[in-house]
C-alpha cells in the first residue's frame, strides 16, 4: 500500500513537472522551425518581386505534443498567420533624374504611393509566454517580443544608391494546428528601375509597420542599414532618411507581389523605345508602364494619325512593348486609358519622309567603342563610350537604349541618352563579381558589352561567410547524398550554382548525378536545378548555373546566419541512355564547389557518413 502512494506521488510529480517541461521544449522547437518558415516566405517574396517568379512556402502553424500513455497532455498548440493593412509606402523630397524620358517625371510629379500589408504568426502555446510573434515587412522579418523589437532577416530596401521596395498585397488569414502553405505572386515584377534624385532635403522613404514598437523597430533598421541611411521613428511609421552627394542618382526599383493570386497591373504611362521621329515605313516602339515603373503586358494602345484616318488599336506583348509602321507623313499619337488623358499616358512621334532625319534607307550602326571590359568591384561607376551613325554618318541627337543582362553584377546608371554629335557615353555601375552584357540600342541596330566585374577587397564575400559543414547519405542504397552549408554574419548568402566531384587522389564508380527528370539538386528554401531528364544529367566535375543551365532552376537565398540543406539526387554509374545504377556514396569523400551571387567562389572537401 505505501508503495502505491509512493507511485501515485512519483506519478503526479512527472505530471506536473516533466510533462510541462518536455512540452515546453516540443514548442521552443517549433518556434525555431517557424522562423526557418517565415525566413524562406520572405525569400520567397523578395525573389518574386525581383525575377516574377512564383513560390510556395509552407508554414507549420501548430506542433502536436508526444503521446503519453499515462499522463495527461494539453490540447494541441495553435498558431495564426494573417496580413494587416498598415498604409502606404511614400517616397518624399525626391524627383526624376536626368536620363529618363520626361514622361516618367510627370507620372512621378503626380505623387503616387504604393499601399502595402504586412503579414504577422503568432503561435498560442501552452507552456512558452515569452516567444515573440513573427511580422514580415519591408524585406525583413521582425520578431516582436512583449519588450523589445529585432530584426531575424537582414534589409534589402536601401544598399548604397539603390532603392528596391516591394509592396505586399492580398489577403491571408489561416490559423490551426497543421501546415499552410502561402504562394507570393509577382503582380508586378522590378525590371526597370529609374533614376531618383533629391529635391527639397534629402530623400526619405516613409515605410508603414504592424509592429506596436516603431520607435525600437526604428533602431534595429538603423542597424541594418548602410552608412549612407539613417532610420527613426515618425508618428508609428519607419522613417528612411538618405544621404545626398552621391556622383549619381540613386536607382528606385519598385514591385507589388500578392499572397493570394489577387491583383492586376495597371497601365500607368508610356515611353517611345528608341527616336520620337521616325522616316516614313518605319516601325516606331511604345512601351506602357505600370505605377511601379514596370512594363504591362497586353495594355491597349490607341494609334491615331493627324493628317490622316488612322485609328488603331494594339495589344503590348509580354514585355509590354507594341510595335507600329508608320505608313503616313504627320504626327502620330500612341496613347492609352482613352485618347484625353494627362500628358504621360500618351506619345507623339513625327513622321515624315526624312523622319527629321537624314533621308534615304536609314540603316543604324551602333558601337561600343571596347567589346568587353573588366572593372573591379569596387572601382565606382565606369564610363561605357561609342557611336551611332547611318551609311557612316555620325547621327546627333539619336536616342540610345541601354539595358543589363544582371543587374546583380553590373547596373546601367541611365536607361536611354542621346548622342551628341554621333557620340555617347553611359556610367556603368559594379555592383558584385560576376559577368553581364550591356546592350545599347538605337533605330534598327543593337551592340553589346561583355563587362566582367571582378571581386576587390572590400569585406567579407559570400564564399568567406559559407562552409559545407556535413554530408550524409539518405537512401537505402546510398546513392542520394543531403549536404549541410552553414553560413555567418547578417547579410543574406546567394548561391547560384555548383560542381561536385571526388576529391583528388580519389574516384569512384559515380559518374553523373541523375534524377530521371526530378530535380539533381535541391535546397531546403527554393534553389533548385533540373538537367532536364532524359539524356540530360549532371555531370561529375561540370559545373552548372541553376538559372542559366539545364531544363530550370532557381538561386538558393539563404538567410545570413542561418543554414540550408542541399539534396544531390541520385549518384549513378555510366550506362546507355538512362541505364546507369545507383552508387552507394557512403564513405565516400567529394569536393563540392559553390559559385555565389557575389562572384565569389569556393571548394569544400567533404566525407560523406
Amino acid at each position: 500500500m505505501i508503495l502505491f502512494g509512493f507511485l501515485i506521488v512519483a506519478l503526479g510529480v512527472y505530471q506536473v513537472q516533466v510533462v510541462p517541461t518536455d512540452n515546453a521544449n516540443v514548442e521552443f522547437e517549433h518556434s525555431q522551425s517557424v522562423e526557418g518558415d517565415f525566413g524562406d516566405l520572405r525569400n520567397d517574396i523578395l525573389r518574386a518581386g525581383s525575377t516574377g517568379s512564383t513560390g510556395s512556402t509552407q508554414v507549420q502553424l501548430g506542433t502536436r505534443y508526444p503521446t503519453r500513455t499515462f499522463f495527461i497532455n494539453p490540447p494541441p498548440a495553435s498558431g495564426s498567420i494573417e496580413t494587416e493593412a498598415t498604409g502606404s509606402i511614400r517616397v518624399r523630397n525626391a524627383t526624376i533624374g536626368e536620363g529618363a524620358h520626361p514622361n516618367v517625371g510627370r507620372f512621378w510629379n503626380t505623387t503616387p504611393t504604393f499601399p502595402t500589408r504586412s503579414l504577422r504568426y503568432d503561435a498560442d502555446y501552452n507552456e512558452l509566454d515569452d516567444t515573440p510573434e513573427l511580422v514580415y515587412e519591408h524585406s525583413v522579418v521582425a520578431a516582436e517580443f512583449d519588450d523589445a523589437v529585432l530584426l531575424r532577416t537582414g534589409q534589402t530596401v536601401v544598399s548604397d544608391d539603390r532603392i528596391s521596395l516591394t509592396t505586399l498585397t492580398g489577403s491571408v488569414s489561416q490559423s490551426g494546428v497543421e501546415p499552410r502553405s502561402v504562394d507570393p505572386r509577382a503582380v508586378s515584377a522590378s525590371g526597370t528601375t529609374v533614376p531618383l534624385e533629391p529635391i527639397d532635403g534629402r530623400i526619405t522613404l516613409e515605410l508603414p509597420t504592424a509592429v506596436e514598437d516603431a520607435a525600437a523597430l526604428a533602431e534595429r533598421w538603423n542597424d541594418s542599414l548602410p552608412p549612407n541611411a539613417t532610420a527613426r521613428n515618425v508618428t508609428g511609421n519607419v522613417q528612411i532618411t538618405l544621404a545626398n552627394g552621391s556622383d549619381l542618382p540613386y536607382r528606385l526599383a519598385l514591385s507589388e507581389v500578392s499572397v493570394d493570386a489577387s491583383g492586376e497591373t495597371e497601365p500607368a504611362y508610356v515611353v517611345p523605345v528608341g527616336p520620337e521621329s521616325a522616316t516614313t515605313g518605319e516601325t516606331v516602339t511604345v512601351e506602357v508602364r505600370d505605377r511601379y515603373n514596370n512594363p504591362v503586358p497586353d495594355a491597349t494602345v490607341i494609334f491615331e494619325g493627324t493628317t490622316d484616318d488612322i485609328n488603331i488599336t494594339n495589344e503590348t506583348d509580354d514585355n509590354g512593348r507594341v510595335y507600329f509602321n508608320a505608313n503616313a507623313n504627320g504626327l502620330l499619337n500612341a496613347s492609352i486609358n482613352g485618347t484625353n488623358g494627362p500628358d504621360y499616358e500618351s506619345i507623339s512621334f513625327d513622321i515624315g519622309e526624312d523622319g527629321g532625319r537624314a533621308t534615304g534607307n536609314r540603316t543604324f550602326n551602333v558601337n561600343w567603342d571596347f567589346s568587353n571590359i573588366t572593372i573591379g568591384n569596387t572601382a565606382g561607376p565606369t564610363a561605357g563610350t561609342g557611336t551611332v551613325d547611318v551609311d557612316g554618318n555620325l547621327l546627333d541627337n539619336a536616342t540610345v537604349d541601354f539595358a543589363t543582362t544582371n543587374s546583380t553584377v553590373v547596373e546601367v546608371a541611365n536607361t536611354s541618352t542621346v548622342t551628341d554629335q554621333g557620340d555617347f557615353s553611359e556610367m556603368l555601375i559594379p555592383r558584385s563579381g560576376g559577368t553581364a552584357t550591356i546592350f545599347a540600342a538605337s533605330g534598327d541596330d543593337v551592340d553589346r558589352l561583355q563587362v566582367e566585374v571582378i571581386s576587390q577587397g572590400g569585406g567579407e564575400t559570400m564564399a568567406s561567410r559559407s562552409e559545407i559543414t556535413s554530408a550524409e547519405t539518405t537512401n537505402g542504397v546510398g546513392s542520394i547524398v543531403d549536404f549541410t552549408i552553414g553560413t555567418s554574419g547578417s547579410e543574406d548568402v546567394v548561391i547560384t550554382g555548383l560542381s561536385v566531384d571526388y576529391a583528388a587522389g580519389t574516384s569512384g564508380d559515380a559518374s553523373r548525378i541523375n534524377n530521371g527528370g526530378g530535380r539533381e539538386i535541391d535546397f531546403s528554401s527554393a534553389g533548385f536545378f533540373n538537367a532536364g531528364g532524359g539524356q540530360s544529367f549532371l555531370v561529375l566535375g561540370d559545373e552548372v548555373n541553376f538559372e542559366a543551365d539545364g531544363s530550370g532552376g532557381a538561386n538558393e537565398i539563404v538567410t545570413g546566419g542561418e543554414t540550408t540543406t542541399g539534396t544531390l539526387a541520385e549518384f549513378q554509374a555510366d550506362g546507355p541512355g538512362n541505364s546507369g545504377g545507383p552508387v552507394d556514396m557512403g564513405g565516400e569523400t567529394l569536393e563540392i564547389s559553390l559559385v555565389f551571387g557575389d562572384g565569389s567562389r569556393d571548394t569544400y572537401t567533404i566525407n560523406v557518413s
